[in-house]
């Protein structure tokens, strides 16, 4: 198993947003923002992956944000299968990196026109 790191979870939450809001950043608006934030709140209350997951298919049921698509999947089913990963390659600390991934994920969306202008020598060489 593979150890799940910082810049791991910072990649990913950058490569799901930018995959579900390359072409819909401007919609994504203050409505993403708060329901990130929400997730947040949801995870860090639950203490538990599978009441966010519980959590994620109510508000995809409520909110178009969740449902926006990506070529992965909408931006809910892309991050109910990362929390799964997470889950499944390290259950003891799945909540803590699942509550830095959503964080990530809100600075991503925040900082969306921004995520390519940072020079690609500063940017790391990942595998994914």
């Amino acid at each position: 198993m593979s150890q799940i790191t910082i810049d791991e979870l910072v990649h990913k939450a950058e490569a799901i947003v930018a995959d579900c809001f390359s072409q819909a950043a401007l919609s994504a608006g203050s409505t993403g923002r708060t329901q990130l934030s929400n997730a947040i709140d949801a995870i860090n209350q639950s203490g538990s992956v599978a009441v966010f997951c519980n959590w994620l298919r109510y508000q995809m049921s409520r909110e178009d944000f969740w449902r926006t698509p990506g070529k992965n999947g909408s931006f809910a089913e892309q991050i109910y299968k990362y929390a799964q990963d997470l889950l499944r390659r390290d259950a003891e600390n799945a909540v803590a990196h699942l509550t830095n991934f959503l964080g990530f994920a809100r600075r991503a969306l925040v900082a969306l026109r921004y995520l390519e202008q940072i020079p690609p020598q500063l940017r790391e060489v990942r595998n994914e």
